[in-house]
């Protein structure tokens, strides 16, 4: 086992997040730490750090390498960015740390920093095509890919920090300082002629996801994620323009909003809510990946960082990390999307219903690693809360409540999924479908130890007669397999029996 720290100290606060890799390279985060520094607001005049935005930026290493000394941690990476960058005495903070640490901080380029975003983003979504945005206290990075392929890159130096304190925006706006705000932002974006080239606008950065957690909150969402939200462009003007007419004061008391960002967030959606006009974007992704994922998964692969397959990973991460039986998982996934090929005169669905069955047949266990007890409930929150990354909020949920009720109907708070959540009245129908799907599949590997090679589905008017292949004896997988039969029956209308062939 190894462990890594990666620190990052950009122009609002300092992270380190700490991450356990195993001898397979399945990997696990198992620290993520924050420190509000604020280093772009300890530039002074011509652009040098100030000594206390030095002092405070080398405490506050110090502090992060001492608990991973504590922690164990082998190797640490360390990048500075925008703040950093920007200034002319950069080096005297890079110095410093190195003299008080031994650790060796690396002052990332804007194009490195964009180039490390985009990585990030694009090993964590299994969208293939879009613009990403990573707004940071002291730039803003662009990066607009196709076919995962990076095809256009700009880094603007400015960022959250730095236009609140250029349009004095802290406080409640003045609004011919708001107006001056949002003409700056319109010219500097109409500079980019490909902004509008791509569909989606994907943000990562902290003001995006203190966006994606007061829209939450605003309208009390669920499930109580921010990677992987879709925010409507209305909703962001909204709140925006509500945000804007509120004190300091005022902001500090907004629901999901954390105190340290109050006065910097009417300036992080101000320039979200222009960006999204200026790309033409109609709703705006918030991942919450970050230049941290692209150093690790640099460091990881350091080949060739980008993942073959996003969701094909993260899932395979998962098993692995967590020791389950994989070989079950896989059989219980094969036997179930063979009984979906063989039923679909039954069913109807398609292939994205396909794939959400046997994403749930990988994970139907995933809640061991909670307990044996009350799997199903287990199995729907690991399912929901893991660093599960390359799935929708819809269809995160759906698999979620199909991996939980592999053994039986589970239902629970469904219903607020679909009040205030991404899952709409029709998809309980396609949760009722695919379990008795799932449901057999996992009867059929009850042993555990593979008894079952295949099976063949025959419909009949009335029935549906479902042959069980092995070399081996299987009347335990088949008794347990037939104790579906009614719920089988109930959803599709038809009795099923099953027979050792």
């Amino acid at each position: 086992m190894e462990r890594i720290g990666i620190i990052d100290m950009g122009s609002n606060s300092i992270r380190l997040v700490i991450i356990d890799i195993k001898e397979n390279r399945a990997h696990h985060l198992i620290e993520n730490l924050k420190r509000t520094v604020r280093l772009r607001s300890g530039v002074g005049q011509g652009g040098l750090l100030t000594e206390q935005g030095i002092n405070d930026a080398v405490d506050t290493v110090a502090l992060f390498v001492k608990f991973c000394q504590a922690r164990r941690v082998k190797h640490i990476i360390a990048v500075a960015t925008a703040a950093v960058r920007q200034a002319a005495n950069a080096h005297v903070l890079v110095d410093r740390i190195f003299k008080e640490t031994g650790v060796q901080t690396r002052v990332l380029s804007g194009e490195e920093e964009a180039y490390l975003g985009y990585i990030g983003l694009v090993n964590s979504i299994t969208e293939t095509t879009g613009l990403m945005a990573d707004l940071g206290g002291g730039s803003l990075k662009l990066v607009g890919f196709v076919d995962r392929l990076n095809r256009h890159s700009v880094t603007l130096e400015f960022g959250a920090v730095s236009l609140m304190e250029k349009y004095n925006l802290a406080d409640k706006p003045n609004p011919e300082d708001l107006r001056a705000f949002e003409a700056f932002l319109d010219e500097s974006f109409s500079q980019i002629t490909w902004l509008a080239d791509y569909p989606k606008l994907i943000g990562i950065g902290g003001t995006f996801r203190s966006l994606a957690r007061v829209y939450r909150n605003h309208v009390q969402y669920v499930p109580d994620l921010t990677d992987g939200i879709t925010i409507p462009g209305s909703a962001v003007s909204e709140l925006y323009h509500l945000l804007s007419t509120m004190s300091l004061a005022e902001r500090r008391q907004v629901p999901g909003l954390e105190q340290a960002r109050a006065d910097l967030i009417v300036t992080g959606l101000g320039i979200i809510y222009r960006l999204l006009a200026a790309a033409q974007c109609p709703d705006l992704m918030v991942s919450a990946s970050s230049i941290r994922d692209g150093l690790f998964f640099r460091y990881l692969y350091p080949r060739d960082p980008i993942l073959f397959n996003v969701l094909t990973h993260h899932t395979n991460n998962l098993i692995e990390y967590h020791n389950l039986d994989e070989n079950h998982l896989r059989r219980v996934s094969n036997l179930a999307v063979t009984l979906f090929d063989q039923l679909q005169p039954l069913h109807g669905l398609g292939s994205a219903e396909r794939r959400l069955l046997l994403m749930a047949s990988l994970l139907h266990e995933l809640g061991v690693v909670v307990s044996v007890e009350s799997l199903e409930k287990h199995t729907l929150y690991t399912v929901l809360n893991s660093r599960f990354l390359g799935l929708a909020h819809r269809e995160r949920v759906l698999v979620a409540y199909l991996a939980a009720s592999h053994d039986g109907p589970f239902r629970a708070n469904l219903a607020d999924y679909i009040k205030h959540g991404p899952l709409v009245p029709e998809d309980l129908e396609l949760i009722n479908k695919l379990a008795p799907l799932l449901q057999v599949a996992h009867s059929l590997d009850r042993s555990r130890a593979g008894v079952v090679t295949h099976l063949k589905a025959e419909l009949k008017p009335g029935l549906c007669e479902l042959k069980v292949f092995g070399t081996q004896k299987r009347d335990l997988e088949v008794s347990d397999a037939a104790r579906h039969a009614p719920a089988f029956e109930q959803e599709y209308g038809v009795k099923l029996v099953v027979l050792p062939a």
